[in-house]
């Protein structure tokens, strides 16, 4: 699976993983193939990225996809970083995870 920021996501692909909001309240199940109505949901919901199955992405995108492996492992090390912070906060989960992603594809690119 692959971490496909939403504004990436193409109808039809189908999701590696279920999606939540940031409250963890299910939106969207695995496996689910992904339509304009998702897609637009998923703005609305403030949904910023999904795991789409590795099958779905093409070889254009796969420079804009983040390994889900490298993804965890940045996330972990900065949730002990934020250790002392709430980390079920919106702002500081969005933070964490825009840094993550920013922090895997900096190391992609070295």
């Amino acid at each position: 699976m692959v971490k496909v920021r939403i504004n990436n996501l193409e109808i039809g692909m189908c999701l590696g993983a279920d999606v939540c909001d940031l409250n963890g309240r299910f939106l969207i199940g695995k496996g689910c193939e992904i339509t304009d109505k998702h897609i637009k949901a998923l703005n609305a919901w403030g949904v910023v990225s999904v795991e789409i199955n590795d099958s779905d992405i093409n070889s254009e995108q796969s420079e804009d996809v983040i390994s889900t492996d490298d993804y965890e492992r940045q996330e972990n090390e900065l949730k002990l970083k934020f250790i002392h912070n709430d980390l079920s906060h919106p702002f500081i989960s969005e933070l964490i995870t825009e840094a993550s992603k920013y922090l895997v594809t900096k190391i992609d690119n070295k």
